[in-house]
């Protein structure tokens, strides 16, 4: 049976390694584990050990917290970090219209 925080934990870094651009098996070479056992982390049949916890959440730039489902997206500094994980992952010949958008919003937000 399924753990909750293993299933948790698993959409949250699936969800997270893809937005990154990075192949299950690229993160699990960088993770040092098999693309196998990260298959069974993302799918919640396996849990982590503290240490792959730790390297998770430093490769994805996201606390660890919510890699296991303590804090939610709403969280205002999750919030940021995942706006600017998000905006990390866009091609550079677009950033040029990310900036323009933002500033668009900052404008708005100021009146």
């Amino acid at each position: 049976m399924k753990k909750e925080i293993n299933i948790i934990l698993g959409q949250r870094v699936k969800e997270l390694r893809k937005q990154k651009g990075y192949t299950r098996e690229a993160f699990a070479e960088a993770l040092s584990v098999s693309p196998r056992f990260l298959a069974n982390v993302e799918s919640g049949e396996a849990g982590v050990s503290l240490s792959n916890l730790k390297s998770i959440s430093l490769l994805l730039k996201v606390p660890t917290d919510y890699l296991i489902g303590i804090s939610n997206p709403e969280d205002t500094d999750l919030s940021r970090q995942l706006a600017i994980n998000k905006i990390d992952s866009i091609d550079d010949k677009y950033l040029c219209c990310v900036n323009t958008f933002l500033d668009c919003i900052i404008d708005v937000t100021k009146t």
